[in-house]
């Protein structure tokens, strides 16, 4: 399964996750104990970079919500950025976009989190 995810620190709390694949229930499985872990180390606010997705499933969205939730419990929070509009058909259908902050852009997130 071709899944993987890249994290970059931006700027006073601030982090990137860039997620790259087809989050569907094996893509999921092979990041989701790594994501959960730099999640909960990184705390703070983390915007997950969703442009390199081309798919997500129940599986998939799940992970993002226990991301959400664990960010929530240490005092951060975590935003979703540059889904393509399946992914985003996806989180709308979910309501994740009521739950979180959703951007169409990655700067447009660090814009919004900077402010």
């Amino acid at each position: 399964m071709n899944v993987s995810f890249e994290e970059e620190t931006l700027k006073d709390g601030l982090h990137k996750l860039m997620v790259r694949g087809t989050l569907d229930a094996p893509g999921t499985m092979v990041i989701e104990d790594e994501v959960r872990s730099r999640v909960t180390e990184l705390g703070g606010q983390v915007i997950l970079d969703l442009a390199n997705v081309d798919y997500i499933s129940s599986y998939g969205l799940r992970m993002l919500l226990v991301a959400a939730r664990t960010l929530n419990n240490l005092g951060g929070a975590l935003s979703l950025a540059g889904a393509n509009q399946n992914v985003m058909q996806m989180l709308k259908v979910a309501g994740y976009d009521t739950m979180l902050p959703v951007y169409e852009t990655v700067e447009e997130a660090i814009v919004s989190l900077s402010a």
